[in-house]
């Protein structure tokens, strides 16, 4: 079928009523106070003296509207970045290839590929950390889709490129539907719109990170069909992981302010931390700067934490790149098509991950989080381990 682009009238008459349904200016924030020190938690690290210079210094940082990327938020809300002395403007935007290639912005957390990308094309900009490994990506459908054969024909938002992307060809494995565009009213839209669309019944399915999928679940109007992971990660989560989205650094800021860069590192690392030590209140820093319902937050951390695996991390390793485009290739993408790494070496860097003295993400997760959150535990134990932990009772919890 052709491919075209919905007329959003009605979806965009909807959007204030949906918006206003997630959450509630009027109370008061759903954040919570917890037994947490970042100043504390900074002091266990050696860090060197910052200049003049460095302490004025303002730090552009960007995200995107994408679970994946809660650390960003988790650095400025649970005052890490104050407490490392460091001076973040925190930015959403859709455009952070754009401004960490003019220089405009210093470090952001981007989706690999178009990292990758960027990079070939000579964007000054380096991988500095992991963020997420994958998981996370979801085929999203509407009740009236029963089985999956019900899509054949349907209007879904999934990208007019999707034919040439490992995610679909692997959906379409795995539901046992064609795989060919043709075979479905293909559009394009954005992630927020999307919902909107699917709400309104102008579409069938679509694609997403979260909190989209979430979001339609809990508000009842559709479900998860299936999970893109990137990579042919293992049953047990072990092993086969790529690499989903990535902490990147702008090559200038690295050189003019090392010691800026070494703790902007060290702060997505601890933020980190606090998503896996603090999950109930890392949910309300989600909800509260995604502007989404808390319950929504909570279950959009518990898969990212602990249903699809540890997949928040900043560890990561050359084999993790290598797996994610080995994906590409098992799937008989176009050569075309594929985000190969022009220079590894150019592309990546574990140095700031080295020198800024974090421990090894495995070790934290064995020694932490494993007896307290073990892989396996349901949403409702996890939930109640969460709020235990931060002293969170029925008359303090949004849940």
């Amino acid at each position: 079928m052709k491919k075209r682009i919905i007329a959003m009238s009605l979806v965009l008459a909807m959007m204030v009523a949906v918006v206003s349904g997630c959450t509630d200016s009027s109370k008061n924030t759903v954040i919570q106070e917890v037994d947490y020190d970042p100043a504390v938690e900074v002091a266990k690290y050696e860090l060197g003296e910052l200049s003049a210079g460095d302490k004025d210094f303002v730090i552009q940082l960007g995200y995107r509207d994408c679970d994946h990327m809660v650390p960003a938020i988790i650095g400025e809300k649970a005052g890490i970045y104050d407490a490392l002395g460091l001076n973040v403007v925190v930015t959403k935007t859709g455009k952070i290839m754009e401004a960490m290639s003019s220089g405009e912005m210093h470090v952001g957390y981007q989706g690999i590929e178009g990292a990758i990308k960027s990079v070939n094309q000579g964007a000054p900009l380096f991988m500095a950390a992991a963020n997420h490994l994958g998981g996370s990506r979801y085929l999203v459908v509407s009740n009236d889709i029963k089985e999956p054969k019900d899509l054949i024909g349907k209007t879904l938002a999934i990208g007019s490129g999707a034919e040439t992307k490992p995610e679909w060809r692997r959906w379409a494995e795995e539901l046992d539907i064609p795989v060919e565009l043709k075979n479905y009213e293909v559009v394009d839209m954005g992630d927020k719109d999307k919902v909107f669309a699917l709400k309104a019944g102008q579409l069938d399915a679509f694609s997403a990170c979260d909190p989209y999928g979430s979001m339609v679940e809990f508000e009842g109007f559709g479900r998860i069909m299936a999970t893109g992971w990137g990579a042919h990660v293992s049953d047990n989560m072990d092993e086969g992981w790529g690499v989903c989205c990535i902490y990147c650094m702008n090559n200038d800021f690295l050189n003019d302010h090392p010691e800026l860069a070494k703790r902007l590192v060290l702060a997505h690392a601890l933020s980190i931390k606090y998503l896996y030590e603090h999950p109930y209140n890392a949910s309300m820093m989600f909800a509260e700067g995604f502007g989404t319902n808390p319950e929504v937050g909570l279950k959009t951390v518990y898969m990212k934490t602990v249903a699809e695996g540890r997949t928040i991390t900043w560890k990561f390793s050359e084999e993790n790149l290598d797996n994610y485009i080995k994906y590409f290739y098992d799937f008989e993408i176009p050569e075309e098509e594929i985000p190969n790494i022009n220079d590894m070496q150019q592309f990546m860097s574990t140095d700031l991950l080295e020198t800024c003295g974090i421990e090894d993400f495995n070790t934290f997760i064995k020694e932490n989080i494993d007896a307290n959150f073990p892989i396996g535990d349901t949403y409702e134990e996890w939930l109640a381990k969460a709020k235990a932990i931060d002293g969170i009772g029925e008359s303090t919890a949004s849940k």
